[in-house]
């Protein structure tokens, strides 16, 4: 989700999570959180799935026909670091939300900032990424999921998806703070479909997470401040300022303001069929201070909506652009009604400053069906 984005962030079930370990190996104040964090103590061979456990997890997301062959296994060749690695595969008969996946749970205190990082390679990459290679230019790839699921895997995710276009390894990071911190957070790194599904490897080492006291800084501002969160500043037609609405991928995903004066609504909408490298999406930039909460929440309409029809995925969240990291649901599987549903999550922002409220339609996720929606009253507030 490259402002504006290319596809959805997967995490919709089977995410894995941080065991509660111990503190240990404190270094400039910070502690290091994670178990193992180079799999040195993981058997070599396929590693059987699992449930939540006091280590590393492994979990397994497909259909029956293939779920033996989405394989985690631990490597005595190829580590970054030590003497093991743990290798990620995936066969090129995978299609949308089936996937490997790899990681810990623990629990995230209130007042302090968490850094997740892991370092990946792509085995069948290239020695040097091609020319114009990104996220919807259709050069084969692997696409590394590496995200942190608050409420013990039922909540928001902070994180990214990134795409390996070469086999060196490469450190993927991002910052996270605790939005449910009574609950453990999930951090896992899951192998998924290429948006042209190819038989990928991919491996993993040097896996940690650490944490260090940081305050909040004060949020005085009261009330919403998204601003024409209702769209009643806007004309019929096309989205304008303070809201932004761009194309990726193609053109043919449609954004418009619909609605008589005093009751507009902002509109999105894709055709059958549409590939998975398009995607559209609507935002605005909001200020936020470091470590105070949000409340952030929209309602949205499944326009199109067929009781038969297979629940719709939009993208909905805030976006740090600076550090590309996504917090929120991400993934918003809509409720099965035509009737408008209010929709909302917690923010604690691990960074001040700019970052980018928005909703966006994905043709990858959406499995070629059609997709229309309306949005309206979009809100961002410090909780109180």
């Amino acid at each position: 989700m490259n402002p504006p984005g290319a596809r959805p962030c997967l995490r919709l079930a089977a995410l894995v999570a941080l065991a509660a370990a111990p503190a240990s190996g404190a270094q400039d104040g910070r502690e290091s959180l994670m178990r193992d964090p180079g799999f040195e103590s993981l058997p070599a061979g396929t590693l059987a799935s699992t449930g939540p456990v006091e280590g590393w997890e492994i979990q397994r997301h497909g259909r029956e026909a293939i779920r033996d062959r989405l394989v985690a296994a631990g490597a005595e060749s190829g580590a970054r670091s030590g003497r093991k690695c743990v290798s990620l595969s995936i066969p090129k008969d995978t299609v949308g939300f089936e996937f490997v996946t790899v990681g810990q749970r623990h629990r995230l205190a209130a007042g302090r900032e968490y850094e997740a990082s892991v370092w990946v390679r792509w085995t069948g990459g290239p020695e040097t990424a091609p020319a114009g290679a990104g996220p919807v230019s259709g050069h084969p790839s692997a696409i590394v999921s590496f995200w942190a699921r608050h409420r013990d895997g039922t909540g928001g995710f902070a994180g990214r998806d990134d795409w390996l276009f070469d086999s060196r390894w490469t450190r993927l990071a991002f910052r996270v703070r605790a939005t449910d911190p009574e609950e453990r957070t999930l951090v896992y790194v899951s192998l998924l479909p290429h948006q042209k599904p190819a038989d990928t490897t991919v491996l993993v080492d040097d896996f940690e997470l650490s944490s260090v006291a940081d305050p909040a800084e004060a949020e005085a501002r009261a009330g919403n401040l998204v601003r024409d969160p209702g769209f009643d500043g806007q004309k019929p037609g096309p989205i304008g300022p303070p809201w932004g609405f761009a194309n990726i991928g193609g053109a043919g995903i449609r954004g418009a303001i619909a609605g008589p004066e005093g009751v507009r609504v902002a509109t999105l909408a894709m055709g059958p069929g549409t590939t998975n490298f398009e995607s559209a999406q609507l935002w605005q930039h909001l200020e936020l201070r470091e470590g105070a909460r949000y409340e952030v929440g929209a309602r949205i309409r499944w326009d199109n909506f067929r009781p038969d029809a297979p629940a719709p995925i939009v993208n909905f969240g805030i976006f740090h652009e600076a550090s590309r990291t996504w917090y929120g649901p991400v993934d918003q599987v809509l409720e099965k009604t035509g009737e408008w549903r209010a929709y909302r999550f917690a923010h604690v922002p691990p960074h001040g400053g700019p970052w980018k409220l928005y909703v966006q339609l994905n043709g990858w996720g959406n499995f070629g069906n059609p997709l229309a929606i309306s949005l309206d009253d979009l809100s961002c507030a410090a909780a109180r």
